[in-house]
């Protein structure tokens, strides 16, 4: 594989020899299984890969997701993803120098059962498939031993997450003392409180993880603080506060503090929330009461009018929903309903949010809202006006559901009409022009793939016909001893003579694929040749000249396209007709989804004139996708038919021969051709042979070494045949 950047190592990072879709690295040893997509996406996997090394688990998670996306799934990114659901950093194991899995984030739920998981060994097969198993085995061993010692541990009331060292002084940060000091103060108002530096003095930086997830688990407050705004982002404090959000999704019940220099700062994870500032005077008390009174109150954020901090939230969560940021609003929602659980708005919200529905547009929604648990919920909760509005906004989003039904119903008919009427469509005018220009260069193909084999057929054998009419004629005056010195010379002269006609033919033939080449090799050899007549008793070395520069002319051109002009524009046409193959599919999936879909959205907007209504009338893509692999069928159907014609200059190897160039090499008739090597008592059987092998394959569906081998090396060994004759 020719790749401007080589893949990396999935557990050491080091560049992989990607040569086949399984690799083992030579810096850690480690098997790597490589899919076709891996290949496809290599700058972003190793981009993943980096990010998961250096344990920043969720943006490698969202790479792999986007990968997931947009290729679908395969076992090896599959199984990247499930290593940043249990946070796996693979370390060297100083006893046998090989990389071992290390889990940074314990599940509850094992990795055997991870849905990632499952998927990635439904998709793998073989060794790929025993080497993912033994290594999930291994990390639910872990696993299970860390969730052993977390449950040991008494819950905690309060985590706090802070930054210990600036990685660019090297030394402890201010966030230390700031850390220390909330922890004292919350301990001395009785709380148990997790506190890194203390809690885990004397436990082994191996042993962690257990300690923090039993601390993130059983904590109902979690105070992050930051005096510097790379210190929210660094690797640790930002997976301390992730998991605690993801936490919160499930369990609303709990609550996240902030304090810092700057609340512009915070990442945008935070920015509803409202901060303690640092800077002032008795912040890090003010942030121990908030905490205590967030722990002691209703369940609500602490230090904020609940009315100010419901509605600053809310707000929030809007603005999110209208510009369509995904990203920790699940959290937000949910921190709301956990903080207000009779707050009607909260379950309205979320209701929204899962239903993908902008909330300045959610009179046009298509839904049937009754039955969603959530909305069932707002609608208990709200009173008055609010009420009366969510009951008419659920009948309205009802009655659109009705419309897209029937649109969508109209719509899928109209798709199969579409696509039964598609060769009256302009697409399908496009589609024929594609396949006239692709017909067109199939004949330019068939023509110059024509004229390279039987000129090489013709050629060759013209050319062996004299050398091999050489062979006889020496071979007559060799064995009559009856012939003097003057019947041997005229059987010399005879000999090149008539050899003379058919090397002479054999090279005009042979090299006619490039003018200039040709002619100037046959006035070289014809002048040799009419030497060698003149000299009859020394004429043989002239001919082996004859033979010599012809046959080095061509072994150094004809694989040249900048010098076979007949192999150029074969590989011209065979590059046209994979062009145009190209802009098939793309007009066959690309063009036809794009065209059905303005079709679909002219008939929408047709459909809201006739029925005279403004709801949102979707596209879904299922009322036509099914139709659309109808006229799949035909870019298959062509892409079936004109491979031949670029693989007859463009050789590519099958998925399955991937695994071994070796084994690829024997699945030809190259064996024969070996076999045919050790005819050459009678040179004639395997240059025959060879020939009739290389013109039956047309298309160059084999690679047919021996063959070639066969008929070259038939050359210099009659060459010597003649040689042991003529001087012995």
């Amino acid at each position: 594989m020719n790749q401007t950047e080589n893949l990396n190592c999935r557990c050491c990072g080091g560049a992989l020899d990607t040569f086949s879709n399984l690799t083992v690295c030579e810096h850690c040893g480690a098997t790597n299984f490589i899919s076709d997509v891996a290949n496809k996406k290599i700058f972003q996997l190793n981009r993943a890969n980096k990010l998961r090394q250096e344990s920043e688990f969720d943006n490698a998670a969202r790479i792999y997701d986007n990968i997931l996306e947009e290729y679908g799934p395969t076992a090896d990114i599959l199984w990247y993803r499930t290593l940043c659901e249990y946070g796996i950093e693979y370390v060297p194991d100083p006893l046998s120098d090989k990389y071992i899995p290390t889990l940074h984030r314990i599940n509850d739920e094992s990795i055997l059962d991870c849905s990632f998981f499952k998927q990635c060994i439904e998709l793998s097969e073989g060794e790929q498939k025993d080497t993912l198993l033994k290594e999930a085995k291994y990390i639910d061993e872990v696993q299970t031993k860390y969730l052993n010692i977390a449950a040991d541990e008494s819950p905690y009331d309060v985590f706090i997450c802070y930054k210990e060292t600036d990685l660019d002084t090297g030394e402890e940060t201010e966030d230390v003392l700031l850390a220390e000091e909330l922890y004292n103060e919350l301990s001395g108002m009785g709380y148990k409180v997790f506190f890194a530096r203390k809690t885990l003095e004397e436990k082994l930086s191996i042993e962690y993880e257990p300690y923090i997830f039993a601390a993130l688990k059983s904590a109902k407050a979690m105070a992050v603080i930051g005096t510097k705004a790379e210190y929210f982002s660094s690797v640790w404090v930002k997976n301390e506060w992730g998991r605690f959000l993801k936490l919160m999704e499930k369990h609303p019940e709990k609550q996240i503090f902030f304090a810092c220099d700057d609340p512009e700062e915070l990442p945008r994870a935070f920015a509803y929330k409202q901060a303690q500032i640092l800077g002032e005077e008795g912040a890090i008390k003010n942030l121990a009461n908030n905490v205590d009174s967030f722990l002691n109150g209703p369940n609500t954020p602490a230090d904020l009018s609940l009315t100010v901090a419901r509605d600053k939230m809310r707000q929030e969560v809007i603005h999110r929903l209208n510009a369509g940021e995904d990203f920790g609003t699940l959290a937000l929602i949910n921190e709301i309903i956990g903080a207000f659980p009779d707050y009607a708005e909260g379950y309205w919200l979320r209701m929204l949010y899962m239903n993908n529905a902008k909330p300045s547009e959610i009179r046009k929604l298509p839904r049937y809202l009754y039955g969603d648990r959530d909305y069932e919920m707002a609608l208990s909760l709200a009173k008055g006006d609010l009420k009366e509005e969510y009951t008419e906004i659920g009948a309205i989003c009802n009655e659109n559901q009705k419309y897209q039904d029937e649109f969508s119903k109209i719509f899928k008919e109209k798709s199969i009409e579409y696509v039964n009427d598609f060769e009256k469509s302009e697409l399908a005018q496009k589609k024929e022009n594609i396949l006239d220009k692709i017909r067109k260069y199939v004949y330019q193909v068939e023509t110059y793939n024509d004229k390279l084999k039987y000129t090489f057929t013709i050629g060759y054998s013209l050319f062996y016909f004299g050398i091999f009419l050489m062979l006889l004629i020496t071979a007559k005056y060799n064995g009559e001893t009856a012939f003097n010195m003057g019947d041997t010379y005229h059987l010399r002269l005879v000999r090149n003579l008539f050899c003379s006609i058919f090397l002479l033919a054999g090279v005009i033939v042979g090299l006619s694929y490039n003018k200039f080449l040709d002619i100037a090799i046959s006035v070289i050899c014809g002048l040799l040749l009419i030497i060698s007549i003149v000299f009859a008793n020394q004429g043989f070395f002239f001919i082996l000249f004859v033979i010599l520069i012809p046959t080095a002319a061509f072994i150094f051109s004809a694989n040249n396209p900048d010098i076979n002009e007949h192999k150029k524009l074969r590989e011209d046409g065979s590059r046209k007709i994979k062009n145009e193959l190209e802009k098939l599919q793309k007009l066959l999936s690309t063009e036809a989804k794009d065209d059905i879909r303005q079709f679909g959205e002219k008939l929408a907007k047709q459909f809201k004139e006739d029925k005279k209504i403004d709801s949102i009338i979707e596209i879904n893509e299922q009322d036509y996708i099914k139709e659309l692999e109808k006229l799949g069928k035909i870019y298959e159907y062509a892409k079936d038919e004109y491979t031949k014609y670029i693989e007859a200059s463009f050789h590519e190897e099958k998925e399955e021969d991937k695994y071994d160039r070796k084994e690829f090499m024997y699945k030809t008739d190259s064996v024969i051709g070996f076999i045919l090597l050790f005819t050459f008592s009678i040179p004639v059987i395997p240059v025959a042979i060879s020939l009739v092998d290389l013109a039956v394959d047309k298309y160059h569906k084999r690679i047919h070494v021996g063959p070639i081998l066969a008929l070259f090396a038939s050359i210099p060994m009659t060459v010597l045949y003649v040689w042991a004759m003529e001087f012995t």
